[in-house]
């Protein structure tokens, strides 16, 4: 027999195998030969299909995260093409009241917004964008009111030639619609500020834009009570204002979208 090992890794080890029975003749020096020439094409070739599996599956991972977002998710290349987009901005485009796609590029419909974001952009694409450049953002009004704030991120030369490669993106446009409802993270924030279960519904309720008094007739409490419960979370949460004590709440939601329903 002789061998000759191709992978070897902290989860696997492969190798190659050549044998023969005891009725043929054993292995001379030139078919030693030809396997230590043969064994390098080998391990490279193996190689380079480790690196594309790796890399593939690394780019199916973060796509099935990127479309798990609320938010639109536009990767766009140097020169302002989109290169990928998540299941919200498609979501988005198709909707076509605030930005469309012209040319594979994002167009507000706003003229003002589509000069901004084109500056904002061209900014982020720069190479020394990521230590020159801070928060940016791009408000993009829809025509009957509403729309989107459009979040810039600048991405690193490094990380373009890492795990974004496979989309050669040098920008990320987030599209976030301010008034879109995300599912309220109320076990979470409970157990996060030592809410009690009654509390916790007295919260949600008001959550939903319910006056106190409607929000007792709904729980099956009297409005003291509600008050009682208020004070008891504006206590615990470190709030003193029911409008406060709804930006904190809504300042925890997940930013991730509701599974559909299977059909």
């Amino acid at each position: 027999m002789a061998c000759f090992p191709m992978i070897k890794t902290e989860e696997r080890m492969t190798s190659l195998h050549a044998s023969r029975s005891e009725n043929e003749p054993d292995f001379q020096q030139r078919d030693l030969t030809l396997f230590k020439i043969l064994s390098p094409h080998v391990c490279r070739a193996l190689a380079i299909s480790e690196m594309l599996d790796i890399r593939a599956i690394r780019s199916e991972m973060l796509e099935n995260t990127l479309n798990g977002l609320v938010a639109g998710v536009f990767l766009t290349a140097r020169d302002g093409h989109v290169v990928y987009l998540n299941h919200a901005a498609e979501c988005q485009i198709k909707m076509g009241n605030a930005i469309h796609l012209v040319n594979n590029r994002i167009v507000p419909t706003d003229l003002a917004a589509r000069n901004a974001l084109a500056k904002a952009m061209k900014e982020a694409a720069r190479d020394d964008a990521v230590r020159n450049m801070g928060e940016h953002f791009v408000a993009i009004p829809a025509g009957f009111g509403g729309g989107y704030v459009a979040t810039l991120l600048p991405i690193e030369s490094t990380q373009r030639h890492g795990i974004f490669a496979s989309f050669a993106a040098s920008v990320a446009v987030f599209m976030q619609d301010p008034v879109q409802a995300t599912c309220m993270p109320g076990e979470a924030f409970a157990k996060l500020h030592g809410l009690t279960g009654g509390e916790l519904r007295v919260l949600l309720a008001l959550s939903q834009g319910l006056s106190g008094t409607e929000a007792a007739d709904m729980l099956g409490i009297s409005e003291p009570t509600i008050r009682t419960h208020l004070q008891h979370i504006f206590s615990k949460t470190g709030t003193s204002k029911q409008l406060d004590l709804l930006q904190l709440l809504h300042h925890s939601t997940p930013p991730i979208r509701t599974l559909e329903p299977a059909h």
